[in-house]
């Protein structure tokens, strides 16, 4: 098994399909941008509860996500430079390190749909908040049950990654709770 995922899709059959969700979905930038993107909007979201601030925190959710992804590129660009003797060209860098921070990004389309929404004035922006940050716990334990599966590894291994990439997810929600309250 290398840093891109599973070398061989479970049976054999299909394994460019698994690598290429494994690379987006099922990668540790995927876990790591969701568990950021939820943080972000669970920080950001206050007592406020008017279109105005649903509109701030999405703009702010947003340019939070892009910034933190452009910093994974870049230090992921920088180690991908030094992994390699003879020197690898800089554009070649920036192409790894694109294709394995791409799912940062991507974590982020689901949960900021509710805000998106709360923003147009069609959810109530705490019911957009509350609604992201849960579609946030299910996407971390979709993709947690999903690096396990890909794997061939048993049902009741998988559900245990589910729980447990879960788990971040609901820490996000109670601190937000904590704090807030």
């Amino acid at each position: 098994m290398g840093l891109d995922g599973p070398e061989e899709a479970p049976g054999g059959r299909n394994a460019p399909l698994h690598r290429g969700l494994w690379r987006h979905w099922g990668s540790p930038a995927a876990i790591y941008g969701t568990i950021v993107y939820a943080s972000v909007v669970a920080a950001a979201s206050g007592q406020d509860d008017d279109q105005a601030s649903a509109v701030r925190l999405l703009v702010f959710s947003v340019v939070s996500i892009v910034v933190f992804w452009l910093a994974h590129v870049y230090s992921t660009a920088l180690g991908f430079q030094g992994e390699t003797t003879g020197g690898t060209r800089v554009r070649d860098s920036v192409r790894h390190a694109l294709r394995e921070s791409g799912g940062m990004l991507e974590a982020a389309v689901v949960p900021s749909i509710p805000l998106v929404l709360a923003a147009l004035g069609v959810l109530p922006p705490d019911f957009g908040v509350a609604l992201a940050l849960w579609l946030a716990v299910l996407m971390l334990a979709l993709l947690g049950y999903s690096v396990f599966a890909v794997r061939g590894r048993p049902v009741p291994i998988c559900l245990l990654g589910a729980v447990v990439t879960g788990a971040f997810g609901v820490v996000v929600i109670l601190l937000k709770s904590a704090l807030q309250h």
